[in-house]
C-alpha cells in the first residue's frame, strides 16, 4: 500500500513515536513518504539514521515551498479560493489560528500537488490540527483518495476550526485513547464514529529478561515545566529515606535541566542522580533494560498513555506515574503499575517504598506490566490493524464511486 504521511515536522525529538509506527509500516510492506508543513529541524539527517529511517523520503517545507505555493494560488485560483473561504469562515473569531492557517496555506497548496503527483493509495494526517487545511482539499480534489484523520490530545487541546470540520466529513477519524472521545464529540462527531488507535511499541522476541540493577530509578521525558520532573526528583528525594542506595538517572534535555540540576543539589542528592542529558532513543532503552523504576508526575493537559512508559513496562520497569487523562487504559493501578495524584510527592514515594519493600510482589507487578506493553500496544499489529482500516476504507470508496 503506498501511503502519504502528513506531519507538521520530521523527525522531531520529542516524537519517537512517529518513527515506531513508520518503521512498523516499512515492515508490513507499505510504501510510505512523509511530507512536511515546516523545514526540517536541525540534526534532522541525523535523527532519521538514528532511527533507522534514513533512506525514508520526506519532502520538507521550505521557503521555497511557501513562494512556489503563492505562484499556485495564482495558477489554481479555485483551490487556492476555496482554501482561503474555509479559512476565513472558520477561524476569523481566533486570530491566532487565521494567521496561522494563511501562512500554511500556501504550504498545502503545494502538498496537494504532490499529492496528485504521487498518487498514494492512502492520505493520513499524522496531526489533524492544521493538516486538516490539506485534508479538505483532498476530500474536494481528489475524492478517491483515502483519506484518514488522527486527532491527539494536542489536536483538541489546540481546538483548531477546519480541524473540526474535516472530523465531521472524514470517513476514518482516529484516536489513541478512549479518553479522548468526550473531547471529540463536543466538535460535533459522533464517538461512534471514531476508532481507537493506540500508539504502539517495538516488541523484541524474545521479550525482555528480569536482569535489573536494584534500586536504579530512570526519569525519561522532555525536561519541560509541564512534565513536572521536579515532582519526580522530590519523590526520589523522599524515597531515599527508605532506601539509602537507590539511585537516579534523568534521561532527557530541555528547559528544565538546570533548575532541576540546582534541586538536585539543594535536595543534597549528590552522586545519587546522574543527568544524562539527550541520550539517543536505542540507548534510552538500554537504560530502562537495567532500570528497576522509572518516574514521571506529568500534569500535561496533554499527556496521553506515554510511549516511555510502555517502553519501560515492556523491560520490566516498576512503573509510578501521575494520573492523567487516560492513563487507567496503560496502568491498573496496584496491577500493572503505581498510579498517584499529581502533585501529591509524600504519598508517591512511600507507595513506591512499600512496593520495592517486597520483592517478589514488585516482580509480579512487572511481569504483568509486560505482559499487557507486548499483548496491547505492540506496534505491529497495531499498524496490521491500520492497514486493514485503510484497506477497508479504500474498498468502500471504489464501492460508492461504483455506485
Amino acid at each position: 500500500m503506498k501511503i502519504a504521511y502528513v506531519t507538521m515536522q520530521f523527525p522531531v525529538a520529542s516524537e519517537t513515536f512517529a518513527a515506531v509506527e513508520l518503521r512498523a509500516l516499512r515492515r508490513l510492506g507499505a510504501e510510505v513518504t512523509v511530507l512536511t508543513y515546516r523545514a526540517p529541524p536541525p540534526r534532522a539527517a541525523e535523527m532519521l539514521a538514528e532511527r533507522g529511517l534514513a533512506d525514508l523520503r520526506v519532502d520538507q517545507g521550505s521557503a521555497g515551498s511557501v513562494l512556489q505555493g503563492l505562484l499556485l494560488a495564482v495558477l489554481k485560483p479555485a483551490d487556492a479560493g476555496y482554501l482561503l473561504a474555509m479559512i476565513i469562515r472558520h477561524c476569523w473569531r481566533r486570530p491566532m489560528h487565521l494567521a496561522k492557517a494563511l501562512a500554511l496555506a500556501p504550504r498545502s497548496l503545494v502538498l496537494l500537488q504532490r499529492i496528485a503527483a504521487l498518487r498514494p493509495e492512502v492520505v493520513h494526517l499524522f496531526w489533524g490540527h492544521y493538516p486538516s487545511l490539506l485534508g479538505l482539499l483532498v476530500q474536494r480534489r481528489l475524492p478517491a483518495t483515502a483519506l484518514s484523520q488522527f486527532l491527539g490530545a494536542y489536536d483538541l487541546e489546540e481546538r483548531f476550526a477546519p480541524s473540526a470540520r474535516l472530523a465531521q466529513r472524514v470517513r476514518l477519524l482516529l484516536t489513541h485513547a478512549k479518553a479522548n472521545l468526550p473531547a471529540i464529540a463536543g466538535l460535533g462527531v459522533d464517538p461512534e464514529q471514531v476508532r481507537i488507535s493506540y500508539r504502539g511499541v517495538e516488541v523484541p522476541d524474545p521479550l525482555p529478561g528480569p536482569a535489573k540493577q536494584p534500586g536504579l530509578m530512570v526519569i525519561a521525558e522532555r525536561l519541560v515545566p509541564q512534565k513536572r520532573s521536579a515532582d519526580a526528583l522530590r519523590v526520589f528525594a523522599t524515597l531515599r529515606r527508605a532506601l539509602p542506595e537507590a539511585r537516579l538517572r534523568v534521561l532527557g534535555a530541555g528547559p528544565e535541566l538546570q533548575p532541576l540540576k540546582d534541586l538536585a543539589a539543594e535536595l543534597e542528592l549528590g552522586s545519587s542522580v546522574s543527568f544524562l542529558g539527550h541520550v539517543p532513543h536505542d540507548q534510552a532503552l538500554g537504560h530502562l533494560a537495567e532500570a528497576q523504576v522509572l518516574l514521571t508526575m506529568s500534569q500535561s493537559p496533554s499527556e496521553r498513555l506515554p510511549n516511555a512508559l510502555k517502553e519501560a513496562m515492556l523491560r520490566r520497569c516498576v512503573c509510578l506515574s501521575a494520573r492523567s487523562p487516560g492513563i487507567e487504559e496503560l496502568i491498573e493501578d496496584g496491577v500493572t503499575g503505581l498510579l498517584v495524584e499529581a502533585g501529591d510527592n509524600e504519598a508517591a514515594a512511600r507507595r513506591l517504598a512499600s512496593l520495592l519493600a517486597d520483592a517478589p510482589a514488585a516482580d509480579q507487578m512487572a511481569d504483568r506490566a509486560q505482559a499487557c506493553v507486548a499483548e496491547r500496544f505492540n506496534v505491529d499489529r497495531l499498524m496490521a490493524d491500520r492497514l486493514a482500516q485503510w484497506a477497508a476504507l479504500r474498498r468502500s470508496g471504489a464501492a460508492e464511486g461504483s455506485g
